[in-house]
């Protein structure tokens, strides 16, 4: 009887054992409140490998996975807004805040407000909680040093936009499409607002003989000065010291009347996983991934606890638009693209 009584002990205790033991691991996994369940999908009109990076990091801390889309910032509104009946994103990750105002006035963004943007600037987030800022980058004239020496010698660099006008840049500029890009939208938002609309189209018409192209992509001009395709390329200046820091002969200067980018992150609504995206917001916004994208792309953090990059800029020691406002530029936004696609 003792004997059966054992047996019986036995049994039930490694029966406990076993479920303790599974239970555990159901739980790491997330069948019990663990980590997420999910995937999460997101369009990022950060470079790719910069949201890999910290995507990878989310998914380790979480175990979310998720597929991510690159898109530049006007294909992604424009996508976002498409698929609003049936939205195929759960994240939008980067871009002008100007053109999360457009998204968030279409109805097509979830209002969340983030514990750990507490510390974020209110001029730098919605007050609604349908975008949250990320990063701050002001528009740059990036200048290829080698291309200039061999084509103007010892001539001074452009330290105003006006002075791109001049003929003898003809075919030695780059500035990415105002309809599809961000960065030249918030390029030409910017001049808008401190010259008038008018003034801003008659300087984008006198430019456009300069422009060698106007490709889709914001980073495309300052990529291809870099390679010695041409010898200026207009752009946010954090893709200007990524090259630099790469090895590249880029010389920047952010002028007068540049406006800047706040980086956007928002939640698209009636996505298939809000909750993950959610949980996706929370994590963007606390150091390490601020750390891990200014290191990498070279902007500054909204966040005043995440330091400037190593070979990054203060931008507060450059002459960029303090005023710009980034919901003027996302009131604008139709107009005065509208007016620039009629010229020619």
């Amino acid at each position: 009887m003792a004997r059966k009584k054992s047996n019986s002990s036995v049994m039930i205790l490694s029966v406990i054992v076993v479920v303790l033991v599974a239970g555990f691991f159901l739980y790491k996994s997330g069948v019990f409140g663990g980590k997420a369940k999910g995937k999460i999908t997101v369009y990022s009109i950060f470079q790719e490998e910069e949201a890999r990076k910290i995507l990878d990091k989310f998914k380790a801390e979480t175990g979310i996975d998720y597929d991510v889309l690159r898109l530049p910032s006007g294909e992604a509104v424009t996508r976002v807004q498409n698929e609003m009946g049936k939205p195929q994103a759960d994240f939008l990750m980067g871009g002008p805040a100007d053109s999360h105002e457009v998204l968030k006035k279409a109805g097509a963004l979830e209002s969340y407000i983030s514990p750990n943007a507490k510390d974020i600037p209110d001029n730098m987030k919605d007050k609604d909680g349908a975008w949250t800022g990320f990063y701050l980058n002001p528009i740059a004239i990036g200048i290829n040093e080698q291309r200039w020496k061999e084509k103007y010698a010892t001539a001074p660099y452009p330290q105003t936009f006006q002075e791109l006008l001049d003929p003898k840049f003809k075919g030695e500029i780059g500035m990415s499409d105002p309809a599809t890009s961000g960065t030249a939208y918030t390029a030409v938002a910017s001049l808008a607002q401190v010259w008038g609309k008018d003034k801003m189209l008659d300087y984008v018409a006198k430019l456009l003989p300069n422009l060698k192209e106007r490709p889709k992509s914001g980073i495309e001009p300052i990529q291809k000065a870099a390679k010695g395709e041409y010898t200026i390329g207009i752009t946010f200046l954090g893709d200007q010291l990524k090259m630099k820091n790469q090895g590249s002969p880029i010389i920047s200067i952010v002028p007068e009347a540049a406006g800047y980018e706040v980086g956007g992150l928002a939640i698209v609504k009636g996505g298939a996983n809000t909750e993950g995206a959610k949980k996706l917001m929370d994590f963007m916004l606390t150091n390490e991934p601020g750390l891990l994208y200014t290191e990498s792309a070279f902007a500054s953090s909204v966040k005043p606890t995440v330091p400037i990059p190593k070979g990054g800029i203060d931008i507060k020691t450059t002459k960029y638009n303090t005023s710009y406002s980034l919901w003027k530029a996302a009131e604008q936004r139709k107009e005065l693209q509208d007016a620039l696609k009629n010229l020619k």
